[in-house]
């Protein structure tokens, strides 16, 4: 019997060894992270120019009542440019809810999945629906935030802290103003109450408001994090953690790994 128990707990033992080198190689590499964020902040910051560069000249965008005026928008009759700002912006979220799955888990997976399923369904949902115009400026009013974001990451991974601490004084300062004060203000109020004013019993007012509320308390409540990290900021505390990304820290230790390295050897 006492042979038996020690082959099994070696036989455990093993398994959980295999697991951790498991995770250990799984891991994301500092250069494939860097390499990511490199992308993104590419995408984010063309999309954004793109997108201010379609809608600077449009009336709705500065008076978002006009959105509503000849609703519903027909497809057929859009502008090229929209057409393609909106293939540009629903290819790019569908690809990060498809590698989220992929990518190591963050202690807001689901939180980030919920915002890919309603930014998706608010992209494809107000294209089909014929209210593009408020869409478009849906995509704008975020994109902006993330090319802060990860300029500030880029300052991490090179160690160029003025890089960092301006990109997140910027992602913050851009969180703030447009997705806490103008998404509220102008996006939500121009479909809930604007839309409801113009369009007497529009069918897709109740879902269409529902997933952009849930997206204004996403940002209230990623804006957490952002205070978090202010507040380690100001203690002088190190910032090359993410606030979100204790599950990215495998189970096991440097040291446990060198203990099962050794026990392999």
């Amino acid at each position: 019997k006492a042979v038996v128990s020690t082959q099994s707990t070696g036989a455990v033992r093993d398994v959980e060894v295999w697991i951790r080198r498991r995770q250990r190689e799984l891991m994301p590499s500092k250069l494939n992270k860097f390499k990511e964020t490199l992308w993104k902040l590419f995408f984010y910051t063309v999309a954004f120019s793109y997108g201010v560069s379609v809608l600077w000249n449009e009336p709705f965008t500065w008076k978002t009542a006009l959105v509503w005026v000849g609703y519903p928008d027909l497809t057929w009759a859009v502008k090229k440019s929209l057409y393609y700002y909106y293939l540009m912006e629903g290819s790019f979220y569908l690809s990060l809810m498809v590698s989220q799955f992929m990518d190591t888990k963050r202690k807001d997976f689901w939180e980030m999945f919920l915002h890919h399923i309603a930014t998706l369904t608010l992209i494809g949902g107000s294209w089909l629906g014929g209210c593009y115009k408020i869409g478009a400026l849906v995509m704008a009013l975020h994109d902006v935030s993330d090319v802060f974001l990860e300029a500030a990451k880029i300052g991490i991974y090179l160690r160029i802290s003025y890089l960092a601490n301006a990109g997140f004084a910027g992602f913050a300062s851009t969180w703030i103003i447009f997705r806490l004060y103008l998404f509220p203000t102008r996006i939500l109020f121009c479909a809930m109450f604007e839309g409801s004013a113009a369009i007497k019993n529009w069918p897709a007012l109740v879902p269409y408001s529902t997933f952009l509320i849930i997206l204004q308390i996403l940002h209230i409540y990623w804006f957490t994090f952002i205070v978090k990290l202010f507040i380690r900021i100001a203690t002088g505390d190190d910032i090359d953690k993410d606030n979100r990304s204790d599950d990215e820290t495998p189970p096991s230790s440097g040291a446990e790994a060198e203990k099962d390295n050794k026990k392999d050897n």
